[in-house]
Parts: C-alpha cells; sequence; structure tokens
C-alpha cells in the first residue's frame, strides 16, 4: 500500500471521526438546553413558592387588601364568590385564593413534564387534581374563576382530560 492511499484512509477516518464528534456535541448541547429549562423553571417555581407565602401572611394580606381597596382595585371572583356564598370575610377569602395559586403554581411546575413521569408518579400526581378540581368544592370554584379564564390553554386542556378520565381522588371517591 502505498503512502498515498494511507494519508487517504488517514484523511477519511480523521473525517469520521470529525462527524461523529460534532454528533455527539450536538447531542449534548440538547440535553445541557433541556436541563438549563428544567432548572429555570424550577428557579421560577421556587421564586413564585417563596412569593405566595409570603403573600399568604396574614399581615401582608391584610395590607393587600387595604391598600387595593384604597386604590379602588378589583376583588377577584374567586374571593367575591367566597364572601357572597359561603360568608367568608375578605381577608379569609384572600388567603385561600393565595393558597389555591400555590397549589396550582405546583401543577404547573409538573404538566409541562408529566409524559416524563414513570406511571406510578403520574398517577400519583393525578390523583390531588381530580380531588382539588374534579368534585364542588373550593378547588372546583378556584378551577371555575381562576383557571380556566386565564390559565394557559395547554394546561387548561390537560386539566379537563384528567377530570374527564375516572380515577381515584385523594378521598377515595371516584371521579364523576
Amino acid at each position: 500500500m502505498s503512502w498515498d492511499a494511507m494519508a487517504a484512509i488517514g484523511q477519511m477516518l480523521g473525517s469520521v471521526a470529525v462527524l461523529v464528534t460534532l454528533v455527539y456535541l450536538a447531542i449534548q448541547v440538547r440535553h445541557a438546553r433541556a436541563e438549563a429549562g428544567r432548572a429555570l423553571s424550577q428557579g421560577r417555581g421556587e421564586a413564585l413558592r417563596d412569593i405566595f407565602a409570603q403573600q399568604r401572611d396574614e399581615r401582608i394580606n391584610r395590607l393587600t387588601l387595604k391598600a387595593t381597596a384604597a386604590l379602588r382595585g378589583p376583588t377577584h371572583p374567586f374571593t367575591t364568590a367566597l364572601v357572597d356564598q359561603a360568608g367568608f370575610t375578605l381577608e379569609d377569602a384572600s388567603l385561600l385564593l393565595w393558597n389555591q395559586i400555590a397549589w396550582w403554581n405546583y401543577f404547573l411546575q409538573i404538566i409541562p413534564r408529566v409524559d416524563e413521569l414513570p406511571a406510578m408518579e403520574r398517577t400519583q400526581f393525578e390523583v390531588p387534581i381530580r380531588s382539588q378540581y374534579g368534585q364542588a368544592g373550593v378547588g372546583r370554584l378556584f378551577f371555575e374563576t381562576y383557571i380556566k379564564p386565564i390559565g394557559h390553554p395547554d394546561a387548561v386542556r390537560y386539566i379537563e382530560s384528567v377530570l374527564a378520565q375516572p380515577g381515584p381522588t385523594s378521598t377515595g371517591v371516584k371521579s364523576p
């Protein structure tokens, strides 16, 4: 075999090695982007949980309501319904609103990646959704007055699809 033939074979093997390396790097970049997106989403969720925890502090809640009333701000339909239909004080209804928003934020962190959950974890994730939004009560009121009007359409469709499937709830009662 001549040196020219060996050089051509070496160049061809080098080209294949470069191609394999580029494919590998492209895969690594894609995985790194996905992980960065997950980390950003998790950081956002943690920050929102902190904010919601502060808002559920009775003193902060009272100040927020006082300022909103003084500035003639609107009352959310959820809190209005609790005040009008359940006899709640505005402060208690507002605290419950923030609690429901915190739950919704938790669900929103998982919904985009629900297909990545193992079957057992997905079932355990969907049980509180059915319990919270599939039965009459505070959660259903929140779903109708907060999630449906302003929630992302994909998230609303996901919740509605979970509610449409029969399954267990945390109370042990099958969803309708």
